[in-house]
């Protein structure tokens, strides 16, 4: 039984609503604590499905999905549950589908909290409004069985779970990206003697890692698109980076203290490794930080293709999108090798990967 198979049809309409939606899914992400102050791990709940949408000028808009097939909580008592959870995790909106329908003046309520109540056939409608083929089987992350292919994955390489408490749990909540993505790439470089290019499980793993680390981008890109300016010199542009990526010059110059007082740190020029390769990739995306959220679901797609086989509809599909986006391919081969050489990986990762980019269709 794989881990995503409890209300399994709820989480897949929610799945493939997001999908309709463009939004980039994920599967239960666990809900953390506040501070931790324990030595173990302590899991407060798990959201069902959360979606992650590009809004505005490149700002995220975060949906919760409460998927429930059972009669535990009345509807009303459920959207109160829900819209704590929102406010708790900062989310934007809730959705909540019921075996049982809500009443209206429920369902009113609700609204006025951001949470929306379903049965199963009146999320069906909803989802029609957008897609007219709703909810059709209609890319690789349409199905909760694809899903746990790669999560199989994961769980088959012990050493990767790290890798998936980052991508799939830290990445779709943090309010913080370029702290996420530093613990990624340290990560990375723990993981580096593990991976190897020739293995499909480990493929799926870096593919779907990279998939989240576009989720940061989507941030990161817009704000770096801010500050950047056409006339900036480098060694400003590269200095700002820095503190930004540090979350502030004061923490920066902590770190750089720390570093020089252990005397093993990087070279003084960087502090994450591969420095030129990263300013390279940010000069790379400024022109279009909102395309980065696209590259997570093309991403996304290879990587569940990676790990159960390819679909020939699937795969038309995803070259379409790469033939109408430009610079899917730039941007996802550019963030892949900077992962490979920050992770400290085999050269060949990023040559399978910007292969496996050039998808059949």
């Amino acid at each position: 039984m794989g881990k995503y198979d409890k209300d399994r049809y709820y989480k897949e309409l929610a799945v493939r609503y997001c999908l309709a939606r463009g939004a980039v899914p994920f599967l239960e992400v666990v809900v953390p604590n506040v501070a931790d102050l324990s030595d173990s791990l302590e899991v407060l709940t798990d959201i069902d499905v959360l979606g992650v949408v590009t809004v505005g000028d490149g700002g995220l808009r975060r949906t919760i999905f409460d998927c429930k097939t059972t009669f535990k909580m009345s509807s009303v008592n459920r959207a109160f549950w829900a819209g704590g959870l929102k406010d708790y995790t900062g989310c934007d909106d809730a959705f909540v589908i019921l075996k049982t329908k809500a009443v209206h003046n429920h369902r009113i309520s609700a609204l006025s909290i951001g949470v929306d109540l379903h049965t199963e056939e009146s999320f069906k409608d909803l989802g029609k409004t957008i897609d007219p083929a709703f909810p059709t089987d209609s890319c690789y992350q349409a199905s909760v069985d694809r899903w746990n292919a790669v999560y199989d994955c994961y769980a088959a390489n012990k050493w990767s779970d790290p890798l998936f408490n980052l991508a799939r749990n830290s990445v779709p909540l943090t309010k913080s990206p370029w702290s996420v993505f530093r613990r990624i790439m340290a990560a990375l470089r723990k993981a580096r003697g593990q991976f190897d290019p020739e293995k499909a499980q480990h493929v799926a793993i870096f593919l779907d890692v990279l998939a989240s680390a576009f989720v940061l981008w989507a941030v990161l890109g817009r704000d770096i698109r801010r500050f950047y300016e056409p006339t900036i010199e480098k060694p400003t542009f590269e200095q700002i980076l820095r503190y930004y990526l540090w979350g502030g010059k004061e923490l920066y110059q902590i770190r750089q203290q720390m570093r020089e007082r252990l005397k093993n740190g990087e070279a003084s020029t960087g502090e994450l490794p591969a420095w030129d390769l990263l300013l390279s990739f940010t000069g790379l995306i400024v022109g279009a930080p909102q395309s980065l959220l696209e590259c997570a679901h093309i991403c996304r797609e290879i990587s569940i293709r990676t790990a159960t086989g390819p679909n020939d509809t699937h795969d038309k599909i995803i070259a379409e999108r790469l033939k109408s986006g430009s610079r899917l391919r730039q941007f996802s081969a550019a963030l892949g090798d900077y992962l490979v050489a920050g992770g400290h990986l085999p050269r060949d990762m990023g040559k399978k990967v910007q292969g496996l980019l050039f998808v059949p269709g």
